[in-house]
């Protein structure tokens, strides 16, 4: 089912005064990247964010952030990010140099975003939970082109209709017999419905 409810991420506990490894130096302050596997990626990855002059993994992150993420990276005002908190895309440190980032959702970049610092006594603990992020582009599409997907026989399904180069489902709201047939009959199927 679908969420609708916006729920703020936790702030992750904290530890004190860790040893900063200097190999995750960074030279662009406030630069972001995305790493899978050890190589950068626009599409998938550990989230870091430079500061400091060092590398530091993401800990939390709400909906708005990844999806404003995704926009940063390149990918389409329609684009999503999917928070991956399992370290799937493995552990850089166990703290992070950043408390938060909160974006509106609204913005273009993450640079647009506030980056919160945390107390200089305590930085976020976050031993398995690097933030990942996956991107997802929605499915480019003609404009007003209609489609049936996720059916279990051909030509029957959930009709979708394309606006702005995104798939969208239709509510069933007033939707009836008569929109059956005017969808068929613009797929070229006038003897269905």
């Amino acid at each position: 089912g679908v969420d609708c409810i916006y729920d703020p991420p936790t702030e992750p506990p904290c530890i004190e005064n860790p040893d900063i490894d200097p190999s995750d130096a960074c030279a662009s302050l406030g630069a972001f990247r995305l790493i899978n596997n050890g190589n950068p990626s626009t599409t998938e990855g550990r989230l870091e964010y430079c500061n400091g002059n060092w590398w530091t993994p993401v800990c939390t992150m709400d909906e708005r952030t990844a999806t404003v993420a995704c926009r940063h990276f390149g990918h389409t005002q329609y684009s999503w990010g999917a928070i991956a908190e399992n370290g799937e895309y493995s552990t850089l440190l166990n703290y992070s140099l950043v408390q938060n980032i909160t974006c509106s959702g609204s913005e273009d970049s993450l640079s647009e975003c506030t980056v919160y610092q945390p107390d200089d006594s305590c930085l976020p603990w976050c031993p398995y939970t690097n933030i990942g992020l996956r991107c997802y582009d929605p499915g480019k599409c003609e404009e007003g082109t209609v489609r049936i997907v996720d059916g279990i026989i051909e030509q029957e399904g959930r009709v979708e209709f394309c606006v702005n180069q995104v798939w969208g489902s239709v509510c069933d709201d007033g939707w009836d017999k008569t929109d059956a047939h005017v969808v068929c009959q613009q797929m070229g199927h006038p003897e269905l419905e």
